[in-house]
């Protein structure tokens, strides 16, 4: 059974926008309830006056912080994190708004109290922070879908899919993407352009069938292979290769083709990336792979 979500949300003001707060909290409250809503800063300086409203509509407490020191706020936000996780039974979740990537360590901390940590930021929070959290999510996703054109993504997807497989059986697309947060905390599908993990999916059907769906469940599975109809004559240049995973990618004028290692012949060593290949295939799911050289027939591979 899965656990309910209570939150402790806890925002740096210095460091946000009053602006985005109501969207913030909508965001966390996809994830579970909120229980705790404290905002810090030093609200004698004039700056923060914009945040009055705000914290009255959503019943935010303000936590004064003067500036005695250097990131004095933080230091208070940071402490009050470890002692509600540590004193509210009811509290097994806690969101941190900031971009400051001095917030890794206490995120780091509380996800080893077996607390699930939510972090909210810019895109240019520094990565050790993004990644000491269960779930990052980007300030600009809460308000519009953008477009990333991530040669990575699909290799990110592939990594997800091949963690959660078991034997041929298709995988839960909830399985999927709870296993894609694990691999990348800030991994968005609106950062990718689509609203949702489903219509990514469908988006990249040249990797993927859906061979069940219903209005709360799906189920996914790795294209289907298919020997129908006449082979095909293609070049193109391994775009991608991941040694460790043993998969990647063949970018053709025609399109990217996926290829994965557990299928190449027993000869087949000499796989990375920027090779120029020539290929035969019927679909981006079945290709057949000849390295250029000057005896091609040595290197005769087949990937599906």
């Amino acid at each position: 059974m899965k656990t309910e979500l209570t939150f402790a949300v806890l925002v740096d003001a210095e460091n946000a926008s009053h602006n985005d707060y109501l969207a913030m909290l909508e965001e966390v409250e996809k994830y579970g309830t909120v229980a705790i809503k404290w905002v810090y800063a030093d609200w004698t300086d004039p700056h923060q006056k914009a945040w009055k409203d705000i914290l009255h509509e959503t019943a935010s407490s303000p936590k004064q912080q003067f500036h005695y020191g250097k990131d004095a706020a933080d230091h208070a936000l940071m402490m009050d994190a470890i002692e509600v996780t540590n004193n509210n039974s009811r509290v097994n979740a806690v969101c941190i708004v900031s971009s400051d990537g001095g917030f890794y360590s206490v995120a780091q901390r509380i996800r080893e109290y077996g607390i699930h940590v939510m972090a909210i930021g810019k895109k240019n929070t520094p990565e050790r922070f993004r990644k000491a959290c269960h779930n990052f999510v980007f300030i600009d996703n809460l308000f519009e879908v953008t477009q990333n054109n991530n040669d990575d993504l699909d290799t990110l997807l592939l990594n997800a899919y091949d963690r959660c497989v078991e034997r041929d059986d298709p995988v839960y697309l909830g399985d999927m993407g709870s296993m894609i947060k694990q691999i990348n905390s800030s991994f968005d599908p609106r950062t990718e352009g689509f609203q949702s993990l489903k219509k990514l999916i469908k988006s990249r059907d040249s990797l993927f069938d859906i061979v069940q769906e219903t209005s709360d469940r799906c189920f996914i599975a790795l294209k289907s292979k298919s020997t129908a109809g006449d082979l095909r004559t293609y070049s193109g240049k391994v775009r991608k290769w991941d040694p460790k995973k043993r998969f990647g990618f063949i970018k053709s004028k025609d399109g990217d083709y996926y290829f994965n290692a557990r299928e190449l012949q027993s000869s087949v060593r000499d796989i990375r990336e920027g090779i120029t290949v020539t290929f035969n295939a019927v679909n981006v799911s079945e290709v057949r792979v000849q390295k250029e050289s000057a005896s091609p027939s040595a290197f005769n591979v087949f990937i599906a």
